[in-house]
């Protein structure tokens, strides 16, 4: 710790040198904000008290005269009602183009003696004219009201006889608490953004701007440890980051009270009686969910920035980072969405939903202590990952995404050339844009369609960018003919995985019923295909394809570069994000990690193409014949697991697993004496 700390106190001395750091974390939070909100209010009242003195003109033909007059008398008798003044002008019908400058808005009165007609002809680009327009609909329903009552007089009767149902509804929100609830998503989401912009520039310092000084090679032949050095980043950027965070939350809390104190001023006295005690109450709480927010996001930033060679690289990696995390901060903003069990486990995201609710005085103690554990635990493994990658030379010293072989001329690349970095994340975006924009298209009006023309892109992709490069086909993609120790060791590691797979998934069903019915619905045109279509589609071009280009070419390229250990976990992430869907991310992930684990130990990509097919087939099967099926394979039809049912598959899953495991181990010390 001794030596971390003097680590720390160098860290914390370089950020300090560079002042721009000190304006975007302290300049930020207590200055701009405030100007923000306040500045805003200020111009919302100059705007409205601006409005106070104007008076509109509203134009009428002669031929109205009669009805314009008894119109007039209905403003002249609610004038008060009315915020906006009016004034009426007569023009003839013949000059209504000529003197269209003078007025705002043009009445048209029609009658035939039972009903009155009125139309207004007005320019919605023209504030004025809208004002105008807003003013005479209102103005309408009273001059409707008087023909009403008058009719009704006449015939001796009262309003009740048309209103004879009177509805009341009650709100038992405060306005407190909506104003609260109103505010909150944007204050949540400012605060998110705030945090952010304090550990991102600290970040890039400590990590990019080490390689850009030439200080990092020094840091590294220092008598401390890799975790050691990257730890002490780690707290430096994190304690600008919390001073940050406090600052945005002190800065914002007053800003929200003169917002609430001026701008709301007068319309409601329970807004002017807010209670503190609930907000100061909570005030602890909120300090430790916004430390923890901070130290999220520094963690997430450093393992962004480690991969750049320069601080104008750095911010290009940031930016999407910075998008990323702003669109999650916005889903507050949305009313629908509320702190919940599920929404909890969300991070970013269930930041700012506490915020809003802690506004709205509706968080509850337990939904609070689940979002600071689950950011915590996020910014633990996030700098496990982190500490990993500072073990990587590969990765700190790697040309970084800046060698896109793929613009060069074709006759200039060597033959063998391994696809690097730059290259297999291009071959993904555009994969990923191809199937967004081709696959989608084709997917409206077929979802069978539009699976096979996502499987042939799968395919293409991966084959063109090999031919382009002059790769090494048989050594990138493992084409070698397994032995059978390595093909048991995979088929047991599958099974283990496989029962591993359906207890997560279980647990994702409960979480997110409505991914899961997304699922069932993609699948029902798909299923009423033959038996025979399916198979080709679902279960051998996947196999084939991708296999071939998540533990091919993504796995081979990844694990050339920086390791195995960071080519399974990137390659497997990659292929669960391709499923597009929340319920099976996790589950795909894990399920390409076995695949790409057995093509690793067994140097084949043979096994983990069949156990694909496999894996698909007993999929499609079940769901297109699960009652034949469900007498030998109950527990793949069952809609719920019971505990004892997940105990035994995790059980078995185990001893298969760890049975696979030392197979594969054994056969790769076998093939590398």
């Amino acid at each position: 710790m001794g030596k971390t700390w003097t680590l720390v106190k160098k860290e914390i001395f370089d950020i300090l040198r560079d002042k721009k750091t000190l304006v975007i974390m302290v300049a930020v939070p207590i200055l701009l904000y405030p100007a923000i909100i306040i500045g805003m209010v200020l111009v919302m009242n100059f705007m409205m008290q601006s409005r106070e003195g104007e008076s509109y003109t509203a134009a009428y033909g002669n031929e109205y005269r009669a009805e314009a007059l008894r119109f007039q008398e209905v403003y002249e008798e609610n004038q008060e009602e009315l915020d906006i003044q009016l004034t009426f002008q007569e023009v003839p019908e013949a000059e209504k183009e000529a003197v269209k400058d003078s007025y705002d808005a043009w009445i048209h009165f029609m009658t035939d003696g039972q009903r009155v007609h009125i139309e207004v002809e007005y320019t919605s680009t023209d504030p004025n004219s809208s004002y105008a327009e807003n003013a005479l609909q209102e103005l309408a329903d009273m001059y409707c009201k008087e023909l009403l009552s008058e009719k009704l007089d006449e015939k001796g009767l009262t309003e009740d006889f048309l209103y004879p149902v009177t509805y009341e509804a009650k709100d038992s929100v405060t306005v407190s608490e909506s104003a609260g609830m109103s505010i909150g998503g944007s204050i949540g989401m400012m605060l998110v953004v705030t945090i952010m912009l304090g550990a991102f520039y600290p970040a890039i310092d400590v990590t990019t701007g080490e390689k850009e000084r030439g200080t990092l090679e020094t840091l590294l032949t220092l008598p401390v440890t890799n975790f050691q050095m990257i730890m002490s980043k780690y707290l430096a950027v994190s304690l600008f980051a919390c001073i940050t965070a406090v600052l945005s939350l002190l800065s914002l809390g007053g800003s929200v009270l003169f917002l609430l104190g001026s701008a709301l001023a007068g319309a409601s006295e329970e807004i002017l009686h807010m209670e503190p005690a609930v907000f100061i109450g909570w005030i602890p709480i909120l300090l430790l969910v916004v430390i923890v927010t901070a130290l999220l996001v520094t963690a997430f930033s450093m393992c962004f920035c480690v991969f750049a060679k320069s601080f104008k690289e750095a911010n290009n990696y940031i930016t999407p980072v910075m998008l990323v995390v702003m669109f999650a901060s916005m889903t507050a903003m949305i009313p629908s969405i509320q702190l919940d069990g599920r929404t909890a486990l969300i991070p970013i995201v269930n930041v700012s939903l506490l915020i809003k609710q802690v506004l709205a005085q509706q968080m509850e103690l337990t939904l609070a202590g689940v979002t600071i554990g689950i950011n915590f635990c996020y910014s633990v493994l996030i700098i496990w990952v982190l500490a990993k990658m500072y073990n990587s030379e590969n990765i700190l010293f790697h040309d970084g995404f800046q060698s896109f072989r793929l613009f060069e001329k074709r006759s200039e690349i060597k033959k063998g050339t391994i696809p690097g970095t730059g290259d297999l994340l291009l071959s993904v975006v555009v994969l990923l844009l191809l199937i967004l924009y081709l696959g989608t298209a084709v997917s409206v009006r077929s979802t069978f369609g539009g699976t096979l023309v996502n499987q042939f892109l799968i395919l293409l992709v991966p084959l063109s960018v090999v031919w382009y490069m002059k790769s090494d086909v048989k050594s990138l993609f493992s084409l070698k003919i397994p032995s059978g120790k390595s093909a048991l060791g995979g088929l047991l590691l599958y099974i283990g995985t496989f029962l591993f797979m359906l207890v997560v998934t279980a647990a994702l069903t409960r979480i997110l019923p409505e991914s899961t019915q997304n699922v069932e619905q993609a699948f029902e045109e798909i299923l009423n295909q033959p038996f025979i279509l399916i198979v080709l589609v679902m279960t051998i071009m996947p196999a084939v394809g991708e296999e071939i280009f998540f533990r091919g070419f993504l796995f081979g390229g990844l694990r050339n570069r920086h390791g195995v250990f960071w080519g399974i976990l990137l390659s497997s992430l990659i292929f669960g994000a391709f499923h597009m869907s929340i319920v099976k991310l996790l589950p795909t992930a894990m399920l390409g990690a076995c695949f790409a684990y057995i093509g690793y130990r067994s140097g084949s990509i043979y096994i983990g193409m069949f156990l694909h097919f496999f894996n698909n087939l007993i999929s499609m099967a079940v769901s297109k014949y699960p009652e034949q099926l469900g007498r030998f394979l109950s527990f793949l039809v069952k809609k719920e697991l019971a505990g004892r049912d997940l105990i035994f598959m995790l059980v078995i899953g185990g001893l298969s697993g760890a049975l696979g495991l030392i197979l594969l181990k054994k056969e790769r010390r076998d093939r590398n004496p």
